[in-house]
């Protein structure tokens, strides 16, 4: 009787591990393909997906790939598990930077010798703490990309503490910049006042050029996908940020009359949303900083663990990129990313004629 119970206690475990490891196998692989088409149609409606990080998911997928394979053997798992990897090796964010170097080379000594050379920072700084300000001027910036900015008066106290008449100061509501030269502030339309701050800037060799920090629509944070209403608001949110770059970038290059522009800031949306694709189609060539030569880790959020990258700085044709960086803050749930430009020699002389 006992030897009959066994037997059946065995064949039952043998069902259940047969029918749960291919349960495991197949939801991997359904997930695997549902990430490539999001990644892929980056569709307002699925833009929940494209919240956490590819290796975030690449990690869930293997994981149910290696629970499979110690309850069956298959060489499914085997082509799954490649899936997994060559989606995470090629579509990773993470991926691109680590192949260009495992650590940043970006110093904080700044490379004076070259006085086309521009150092810019962009920083959330976390309710208006002016601690983040001081951290970023450490590394002696010519330019200074602030949201959630302290105030303008704050700013000008700083600067009055640490006797540096380099600097001039523009800001709004949310956000402000901060640079060595001659800034002159822009104005934006008043349902951009809370979201941005423009100006133009004339450097000392009397180039200009035009400037803007923003702040986009915050993200939300919830993860009920089993929820319609969690798909809903991701759908939404993704929408109204899209508005809003729309109408700043539209803004931007009309306020730029062909001067070289950087901007940069706090974009609330994963690289992996299709918020980024209107920067090419309303501004033509422009490039992401980091994109261009960051090596290590870019992500930026959260400070203590970034697991994604929603900081950053873009310059148009005007710039070549030599570095960029992101780098930890002692005072901010963000990181600050931090890149060095070159003012291409043709433009600025071109720009000064003109």
């Amino acid at each position: 009787m006992d030897k009959n119970n066994d037997s059946k206690f065995k064949s039952l475990l043998g069902v259940f591990s047969f029918y749960t490891g291919w349960f495991f196998l197949i939801i991997s692989g359904s997930l695997n393909l549902i990430i490539l088409l999001s990644w892929i149609l980056k569709h307002d409606s699925i833009s929940a997906l494209n919240i956490p990080p590819i290796w975030a998911w690449g990690m869930i997928g293997l994981s149910l790939c290696l629970a499979s394979n110690f309850l069956i053997k298959t060489k499914i798992n085997f082509l799954i598990c490649c899936s997994w990897i060559l989606t995470t090796l090629v579509l990773a964010d993470e991926s691109k930077s680590l192949a260009r170097g495992l650590k940043p080379t970006l110093t904080k000594a700044k490379d004076k010798t070259n006085s086309n050379l521009i150092r810019v920072i962009t920083v959330n700084c976390n309710g208006r703490n002016l601690s983040i300000v001081r951290e970023a001027m450490k590394f002696d910036p010519d330019i200074i990309f602030t949201q959630e900015s302290p105030s303008p008066g704050a700013l000008l106290n700083l600067l009055t503490e640490k006797k540096n008449n380099d600097y001039q100061i523009i800001g709004g509501w949310d956000c402000a910049i901060i640079a060595k030269g001659s800034l002159n502030q822009k104005k934006y339309p008043s349902i951009l006042f809370n979201h941005t701050a423009g100006a133009s800037l004339k450097l000392k060799n009397g180039s200009e050029i035009e400037l803007l920090s923003l702040h986009l629509e915050r993200a939300i944070t919830r993860w009920d996908l089993w929820n319609p209403k969690c798909w809903k608001e991701h759908n939404l949110k993704n929408q109204d940020r899209k508005k809003q770059l729309r109408l700043i970038l539209t803004e931007l290059k009309s306020q730029a009359n062909n001067r070289p522009i950087i901007f940069g800031g706090d974009f609330n949306s994963s690289y992996q949303s299709n918020l980024y694709y209107f920067i090419p189609k309303i501004m033509g060539n422009f490039t992401n900083t980091f994109d261009k030569s960051g090596k290590g880790i870019g992500n930026t959020f959260t400070n203590y663990f970034p697991i994604i990258r929603i900081d950053h700085i873009y310059s148009s044709h005007h710039f070549s990129v030599v570095d960029s960086k992101s780098a930890k803050t002692e005072n901010s749930d963000h990181r600050m990313v931090i890149s060095d430009l070159l003012l291409n020699q043709d433009d600025s002389i071109n720009h000064l004629a003109n």
